[in-house]
């Protein structure tokens, strides 16, 4: 009896992680990366302006404070990742194109 629920809990379990590997590739696929430098500036610029909008109508009383410093965070928190994705990207273009520059 007791492998039977051991079975069963092994199966749901699988069951449950299977869409985490059957990405693409078969891998642990990150479902949200984008790795395109121009997508991650435009992600930066809309970010920025919803930051803008947002702060304009927190100080029309269009929006609380409490809803204001949560947006504010989240907004902050989605530019800081965006910019990172993106130095991150520049870097390593450099590093590839010094080290085939080097290489040649």
């Amino acid at each position: 009896m007791i492998y039977v629920v051991v079975a069963i809990g092994v199966v749901l379990v699988v069951l449950v992680l299977a869409p985490f590997f059957t990405g693409a590739g078969g891998l642990l696929a990150a479902g949200a990366s984008i790795n395109s430098p121009s997508r991650l500036a435009a992600i930066k610029t809309a970010v920025l302006k919803r930051y803008l909008e947002d702060e304009a109508a927190a100080r029309r009383g269009d929006l609380s404070k409490l809803g204001w410093e949560k947006r504010k965070e989240f907004l902050g928190h989605r530019y800081v990742d965006a910019a990172r994705r993106l130095d991150y990207l520049n870097h390593l273009a450099a590093a590839q194109t010094s080290a085939n520059g080097g290489a040649g």
